[in-house]
């Protein structure tokens, strides 16, 4: 496996046995670790290349016409190909190709090794978000110039494989063994390169000198045949507290001004740092709040500095007073950031030193213990998706230090299989676990109650309310960022879901297969007690006749689950699922079997669960059993646990539901998969959060760049249950932007567009794609295109790149969910190429920063309202009507406009920028409710009128910006 071949070809379509052709080779030969050579041509396929073909590739019939033909190219690239290993990127794609172009012109088809890069990414870099190749020689900094050109995707494939053969030669030999047992089964030859490497790796071993110690010992810690990251040794040291004598007799005000004043520590230490009013007022008003023992709202600005204007105040007033504090944020993207960048920053400039942690719920952090138990079941038997996760989990735990779920790119395989892994109360051995000393969750348990700052989600502030604060450590006063999501964090994490995709699993895990968790209990269990053998036989006997048709109960039901949710569905999420809100009352006649089956699976768990008790009681004894035997013992106990908490579920949405949640199923028709997602969100959420929450802290501090709807705090108080509190328990501020938006921007609302649900909606989708393409010709691309539907955002993306294809300069496209998933990795895109334009979702309306001339103007297409048939929207909406409130007005309205403001705040991001918003839902000026938007906004230029006059502003507004201030 030193010899290789990448390859990669260009096709008319991706299925040669019906007739599709290779319309350009692309090949680079690798010895020892170089390139070689390489060779590509062009491939007359003698047939018509389809146009969408060309599109993808720019490879036309014009181009191909004079070019060699399979028969004359195919003598060169074979003599590259003899005794070489074939690599591709998605190698079996261009395998197919390969050999039925072989078996067209007579000769054997390639028998040698076969090498992917795409499951050969997946296994060693288990943290990357996409396998494409145009995104991973983006992370890895590898030249890809002409994406969908054999010789371009050859060479950056190349290039790709001497980077992941490079990450596997510093794999610990540990790793490469276990990664062996696994990979056995894998299409592609990797089990032979990971023995190369193997057998490498242990040539060098009598080499190394006794005094050197063992290879690479000072990165692996090697323990019960796995190796894991060896954390920082200074991450130890800094979790003791410092001293904090040298502030506590200082006054904020003197702090304040050490700190940000004119000859302040942030002015020298940080490059970037600029004083501004707004956010001295802020701070001010932070701390007084924490001072005094009451909750503040801020509204900060685009431009305010809104996280150093709460970190400062929060660390100063938590180092005078001995507290700890807790900053909420609702993205992993704020929490880490402020972890890595803006607390970094802070430190850099405050005269005492600050020790920060980041905690999140138990279930994102891997358990040692479990996933050594996976690791040990029998590889035969278990699926290949699952074997290249247990691989992918190995590698992982080479490289992070933390044990967090969120860093791992894991399919819907694998997160069912995290399930089974992760660390949760019910099956912890706690200090007697060997683990016990490495485990993720307690070291970050640890990390936070030393540390002075402790950084959360909101999912993990919800859940330590849910749970009477026994998972944070006890704080009395708290930081929510991005608190306009509160309540919706609250309305997901206060509910409940059940998906029967889980449930199935979980019966999955109880199965009695040769080497599952069952199987070894009892094998451990009478050969430790040879006594319990023959009631344990039994035992396993009555499971076996209760389970296995238990799995075959769910499936049946899960089926007629999905046909009934399918047949009343309708789309309500921009996720591509459809919704449909359900009572029990519903199940009637035909359905009423629904709730039948449902009631006898909950019978049929509970007869397992029982068993599965019995048989743990033949294993309570005086004497402490071994350690893989309490092991196993404490899965059994957690799987019985979830069978309850199963039982409960199912119980709670199809049998006896309560009135104060409201109920749905999700459906995803597209899919193959039958899966249906039952959910539940409680009515009202501010009553949940007023008492237990706000009114038992002393002091939390709510910020975010949209809280008031014109200029009212009214909803958001209404919302988080802040109203039924003493007035003098509540303050609120707002800070304006320090932006020019009079001078830096202008909203553009065309008059004549048809309006959204009047007219046909072929009419209104034309109007959409028409006026998009003004947009983005005018602008030179910089633009991004909001949405609120995900299928309009494809039908105007498609229509859209038809129509560019012929301009002379190119525009690149780049769709959410359709050129990638990864918000982070499709930002860098448009910022980086020419003539971008951005399509995106719910996700895109927020948290995108890109300032400077790269977004220049920004399309909102419709008013981003809530679907009025969403299940939680309908409940709410009811039981307001019930109290006399207009549901439109007090609840709908106020979101789409903090939705909006959202949106809009993603143009000007600096006191340089310039740009046009383009509003397409005349809505906006036609509509009683639409000035609630317009005076919600930053008071930017507004202009309405008919379109062909108002496109013609774009260029003009845009030029106006010098060009030595745009490239700033």
């Amino acid at each position: 496996m030193n010899r290789l071949l990448v390859v990669d070809f260009e096709t008319t379509g991706s299925n040669p046995r019906q007739g599709d052709k290779i319309i350009q080779i692309g090949a680079v030969a690798i010895d020892d670790g170089q390139i070689v050579d390489s060779f590509s041509t062009l491939i007359n396929p003698e047939q018509s290349i389809p146009p969408f073909i060309t599109q993808l590739t720019g490879i036309t019939d014009d181009m191909v016409e004079d070019a060699p033909t399979i028969e004359d190219a195919f003598p060169r690239f074979l003599r590259m190909l003899e005794g070489r290993t074939f690599v591709a990127h998605n190698a079996y794609f261009d395998l197919q190709f390969l050999q039925e172009a072989l078996l067209s012109q007579g000769y054997y088809t390639f028998d040698g090794y076969v090498l992917d890069t795409v499951e050969l990414a997946r296994l060693l870099l288990p943290m990357q978000n996409s396998y494409r190749l145009g995104e991973l020689a983006s992370d890895l900094d590898i030249e890809h110039d002409r994406p969908h050109q054999a010789d371009s995707d050859a060479l950056a494939t190349a290039e790709l494989y001497m980077y992941l053969y490079d990450v596997l030669q510093r794999l610990p030999l540990v790793t490469i063994q276990r990664l062996q047992m696994l990979v056995s089964s894998f299409r592609s030859d990797i089990q032979v390169l990971l023995r190369l490497v193997e057998m490498e790796k242990l040539v060098e071993l009598p080499q190394l000198d006794e005094n050197e110690g063992k290879p690479d010992s000072h990165m692996w810690d090697v323990y019960r045949q796995l190796a894991l990251n060896k954390a920082e040794e200074k991450l130890e040291a800094s979790l003791k507290r410092p001293q904090f004598d040298q502030i506590e007799y200082k006054s904020f005000d003197e702090l304040l001004e050490e700190t940000v004043g004119e000859q302040g520590s942030l002015q020298r230490n940080v490059a970037s740092y600029q004083r501004r009013d707004a956010q001295e007022a802020m701070m001010r008003a932070v701390f007084q709040a924490m001072h005094d023992g009451v909750h503040l709202l801020v509204e900060a600005g685009t431009g305010t500095g809104k996280s150093l204007g709460y970190l400062l105040p929060g660390v100063i007033w938590a180092k005078q007073n001995q507290q700890q504090l807790v900053i909420s944020t609702n993205t992993i993207q704020l929490q880490e950031q402020l972890f890595h960048k803006e607390m970094r920053a802070l430190q850099q400039a405050l005269p005492f030193s600050v020790t920060t942690a980041t905690l999140k719920g138990r279930g994102n952090y891997l358990c040692l213990r479990k996933f050594e138990q996976a690791l040990d079941e029998p590889v035969e038997g278990t699926s290949q998706e699952i074997r290249l996760v247990k691989g992918q989990m190995l590698t992982w735990l080479t490289q992070t230090q933390t044990g967090d779920v969120e860093e791992l790119s894991l399919p819907t395989t694998g997160q069912l299989f995290w399930q089974q892994v992760k660390s949760d109360t019910g099956s912890c051995l706690n200090r007697a676990c060997p683990w016990f000393s490495r485990c993720y969750y307690f070291k970050a348990k640890d990390r936070a109650r030393e540390a002075d700052v402790i950084i959360v989600n909101h999912a993990l502030l919800i859940s330590d309310m849910q749970a009477e604060n026994r998972i944070l450590p006890p704080y009395d006063v708290a930081i929510i960022d991005e608190a306009h999501h509160l309540e919706e964090a609250a309305t997901q994490h206060l509910g409940k879901q059940l998906t029967t995709t889980q449930l199935l699993f979980l019966l999955d895990r109880a199965s009695l297969d040769k080497g599952g968790m069952l199987h070894r209990f009892a094998e451990e269990l009478t050969a430790w007690l040879p006594e319990t053998k023959e009631p344990a036989k039994e035992l396993i006997e009555k499971w076996e006749k209760v389970s296995i048709p238990l799995r075959e109960k769910v499936q049946k039901w899960s089926v007629q689950l999905f046909d009934w949710a399918s047949k009343r569905a309708e789309e309500t999420t921009d996720a591509g699922r459809e919704t449909v809100r359900y009572r029990v009352a519903m199940f009637t006649g035909k359905s009423e079997r629904i709730k039948k089956s449902a009631q006898k699976i909950i019978q049929a768990i509970g007869e397992v669960a029982q068993i599965g008790d019995q048989l743990l009681q033949l294993g309570r004894t005086e004497e402490k059993p071994p350690f893989s035997l309490r092991s196993l013992r404490t899965d059994l106990h957690g799987l019985l646990q979830e069978m309850q908490k199963g039982m409960e579920l199912l119980h709670f949405f199809l049998l006896e539901q309560d009135p104060q949640f409201v109920y749905w199923m999700e459906v995803e028709t597209r899919m193959a998969r039958k899966q249906v997602h039952l959910y539940a969100a409680l009515l009202q959420v501010s009553n949940a959060l007023a008492e237990p929450f706000f009114a038992q802290k002393q002091s939390l501090i709510l910020t975010s760049a949209t809280l008031t709807v014109k200029n009212s705090f009214t909803y958001m108080l209404n919302q988080c249950g802040l109203d039924q509190l003493p007035e003098d328990r509540v303050r609120t501020l707002s800070l304006p932007s320090p932006f020019d938006y009079q001078g830096q921007g202008l909203v553009l609302i065309p008059s004549d567009f048809p309006l959204p649900g009047k007219d046909t909606e072929q009419n209104y989708l034309d109007a959409i794609i028409q006026g998009s393409l003004d947009v983005v010709t005018a602008a030179k691309g910089r633009t991004m295109l909001l949405f609120t539907s995900h299928s309009m955002l494809r039908q105007v993306y498609q229509a859209m790149k038809e129509r560019l294809v012929d301009e002379d300069v190119p525009y690149t496209l780049l769709g959410q969910g359709i050129d990638s998933n990864n918000r982070s990795k499709l930002i860098h895109q448009f910022q980086t190429m020419e003539r971008s334009v951005l399509f995106g979702t719910s996700s895109f309306w927020e948290g995108v920063d890109i300032p400077g001339e790269a977004l220049s103007c920004l399309v909102i297409v419709r008013l981003p309202f809530t679907p009025p048939n969403h299940p939680v929207y309908q409940g709410r909406a009811e039981l307001m009507k019930e109290a006399g409130k207009n549901a439109f007005m007090s609840m709908a309205l106020p979101q789409a406009v903090i939705q909006f403001k959202q949106g809009v705040g993603r143009l000007i991001r600096h006191h340089l920028d310039r740009g046009v918003v383009v509003v397409f839902d005349t809505r906006v000026v036609e509509s009683r409710y639409g000035r609630t938007f317009l005076q919600s906004l930053p008071p930017f230029q507004i202009e309405s009128g008919a379109w062909p006059t108002l496109r013609q502003q774009i260029p003009e507004f845009l030029g106006m910006l010098p060009l030595d201030d745009r490239n700033e």
